[in-house]
């Protein structure tokens, strides 16, 4: 008679330095099962594109779901660097991180009902949802939205600076990604009463304590945890100059003008704001930036002590650190949150 060994269901994953072992599920990824569990792991984007959720790999065996080279230098390879956000365990690991992980809020699970989807702009919605009770989080934070028949969560940043750092009406930005299961889901019907599972909060994305000047940058619906975070400075009596730089498509396009406007005449220093148009129609009567949006980086004065705060595209976000570095602006200035589709073909 033969015997049949079972796939190991989990694995589990000791943390130099850290006092509690992680247990990843099988067909979870380092990153996944680390947020899920509360831990702070550094990332900016979940899809191995940024190289921020580094590890060490010390002991054990892991599968990759695309290689870490793709990302990481030659010597961080050699060294055992491998990206939490790809990797999934083989076996017990041992894993060492380069600094100490921080304990973030609890995640938890909420059912939400859609209660209002009004149009911002020709391809983004304002979802609205009631949770069953309050969720707590920190503006610039996102949460995970699940639709009933599509297995995977879509990451939405919240979209304002909640009362007393909790809400149960949240607000969310979803652009519509064409072949995207759960924006065509979303988009293809009136979903007003419909229900979601939420899952939150995640992410480090937030507003440092400081006084110095801010330099936003977002495109497209990136524009949410931007005005989250700025809502919030503006709630702590910031009287730090702004500088906020949106990019967009055309005209049609922008959104959320009135309530950027809003913020800009309540703000207690100086508050600039510039749009800038990708696509506008030469022959239409737009008098305002044109090209990328960070185009008007190499033009902005004295950014050496400047804050950044990025979230868009990923090559957005490259695009915009590499200018900053040139400006004298220190890396550890600048925060991003890189917005990635997930539009699939399964």
């Amino acid at each position: 008679m033969f015997t049949f060994l079972k796939k190991q269901q989990s694995s589990k994953v000791i943390i130099a330095g850290e006092s509690a072992t992680l247990e990843v599920p099988r067909g979870k990824t380092m990153l996944e099962a680390m947020l899920a569990d509360g831990l702070a792991m550094p990332h900016d984007c979940k899809v191995g594109s940024c190289g921020t959720c580094r590890f060490k790999l010390v002991e054990g065996k892991i599968g990759e779901l695309s290689p870490s080279a793709l990302v990481l230098e030659r010597d961080a390879l050699s060294q055992g660097y491998r990206l939490a956000c790809q990797a999934m365990p083989r076996s017990d690991l041992v894993i060492a991180l380069d600094a100490p992980l921080s304990r973030q809020q609890a995640v938890e699970r909420f059912s939400a009902t859609i209660v209002a989807t009004p149009r911002l702009c020709p391809d983004i919605i304002q979802l609205v949802v009631e949770l069953d009770r309050p969720i707590r989080f920190i503006p610039g934070q996102y949460a995970d939205l699940t639709a009933p028949g599509i297995a995977e969560p879509r990451s939405y940043s919240f979209a304002f600076a909640p009362d007393r750092g909790e809400a149960t009406r949240l607000e969310f930005h979803v652009r519509h990604v064409p072949g995207g299961l759960f924006t065509d889901w979303l988009f293809g019907e009136e979903r007003t009463g419909g229900t979601l599972e939420l899952s939150g909060p995640f992410g480090q994305f937030r507003l440092k304590d400081s006084a110095e000047a801010m330099l936003c940058l977002a495109g497209g619906s990136g524009l949410a945890p931007i005005m989250a975070i700025l809502q919030h400075a503006r709630s702590l009596g910031a009287s730090r100059p702004v500088t906020l730089l949106y990019g967009a498509r055309t005209q049609q396009h922008l959104y959320c003008l009135g309530e950027i406007e809003a913020l800009r005449s309540a703000w207690n220093a100086p508050f600039e704001f510039i749009p800038v148009l990708s696509e506008e129609d030469e022959r239409s009567g737009w008098t305002g930036a044109r090209g990328l949006v960070t185009d008007p980086i190499a033009r902005l004065a004295g950014l050496a002590r400047t804050e950044a705060y990025l979230c868009g595209p990923p090559a957005m976000i490259d695009a915009a650190e590499a200018q900053l570095v040139q400006q004298g602006v220190l890396p550890e200035l600048v925060a991003a949150d890189r917005f990635l589709d997930k539009s699939t073909t399964r």
